[in-house]
């Protein structure tokens, strides 16, 4: 499959668990060469004892992840932590938020994706029960947690949230992925999206109002998959072109036009840098 990725000029992102990703390294280092490859690594603790055999039994563990993403990090490749799920009172520890955003800094990660856990149909009832055989007195917290539902509630996740971005602060690294935009005509508008989306994700761990959340997220996913320029049509017909897009108010027109007159000031700055004008 990575050959004929990088036969047919294919972007790779793979998540993984096990080193052994590192025998086609020289193969994915290929591939980013010509289009782009990231590697996230699938780790949810450092410093939670006897996780690995409560929960991901047989697995590689979590030291041999952390040399392999060091080895990616100096092939040249975008690497980082798929820190998810945190298991609630498990995973959740400030020690151990710590400990997993400090290992993917110096193991050449630079990003770490955080997200609490969800529960809904099998998944959800075989965890309970690992839960009452390891952990019998978590069992009644995490139905207060979840009450029901699908996610725990939103103030524990936000918590969470907020406590990986601040630590991804002080490391240096980020707590979003950068998306791998190709060039063309609708490059403008996935770099506009990923924003919206950035400020959707700080929105919920900061636990804003809902309503504006799902504007903001709507908005991002309406110019996600628009088919035609933004930036042309916010160059033809001003803000009141870009209020044509679905789910693109007043306000977020403001939003969209900063964006988009940023991109453009920047592009000019590399086009009349001195690095770029021939002798």
């Amino acid at each position: 499959m990575l050959e004929v990725c990088l036969k047919l000029g294919f972007p790779v992102l793979i998540n993984e668990k096990s080193p052994l990703l590192l025998k086609d390294l020289d193969l994915i280092k290929a591939i980013n060469e010509k289009t782009g490859a990231c590697v996230i690594w699938s780790i949810t603790y450092h410093a939670s004892e006897g996780y690995l055999d409560k929960f991901e039994p047989s697995l590689f563990t979590i030291e041999s992840r952390f040399t392999a993403m060091k080895k990616v990090a100096d092939a040249g490749i975008m690497t980082g932590t798929a820190f998810m799920p945190i298991l609630p009172f498990i995973c959740d520890s400030d020690e151990n938020l710590e400990a997993v955003v400090k290992k993917t800094a110096e193991n050449g990660g630079t990003f770490v994706l955080a997200a609490s856990l969800t529960m809904s149909g099998a998944q959800a009832t075989r965890y309970i029960q690992t839960l009452a055989k390891h952990y019998p007195n978590l069992v009644e917290r995490h139905k207060q947690l979840y009450d029901e539902g699908y996610s725990p509630k939103r103030e524990y996740s936000g918590r969470v949230g907020r406590k990986v971005k601040e630590l991804c602060e002080r490391y240096g690294i980020l707590d979003r992925m950068p998306r791998h935009i190709q060039p063309g005509i609708t490059s403008v508008n996935k770099r506009v999206a990923e924003k919206l989306f950035n400020e959707t994700y700080c929105m919920e761990i900061k636990c804003e109002n809902p309503y504006k959340i799902w504007a903001y997220r709507k908005a991002a996913w309406s110019i996600d998959e628009f088919k035609d320029s933004i930036e042309s049509l916010y160059n033809n017909l001003g803000r009141n072109g870009l209020k044509t897009i679905p789910g693109v108010g007043e306000t977020l027109s403001l939003e969209i036009e900063k964006e988009i007159q940023g991109l453009q000031q920047g592009a000019m700055k590399v086009r009349h840098s001195p690095e770029t004008i021939p002798n």
